[in-house]
């Protein structure tokens, strides 16, 4: 009984996400200023728990480039 509803759900959740669901808002930052967010992150000693995750993603985003041959942040 609860199946269409569950299915329903999942589908509207795959289809709000859109279809790049790994590129991630760091995958559209050009490497100069992802270079420079990078670089900003390694300098703040007690950073917030909001710039933690945000650092977190430019750093995955800086090894998903590099593993590409790009070597924007090294």
């Amino acid at each position: 009984m609860h199946k269409p509803l569950v299915l329903s759900a999942l589908l509207a959740a795959a289809t709000i996400s859109g279809c790049d669901i790994f590129g991630g808002p760091a995958a559209d930052i050009p490497d100069a200023e992802l270079r420079q967010k990078w670089r900003e992150c390694k300098s703040i000693s007690n950073p917030s728990r909001t710039k933690v995750l945000a650092c977190e993603n430019y750093v995955r985003e800086c090894d998903r480039r590099k593993s590409k041959g790009n070597i924007a942040c090294y």
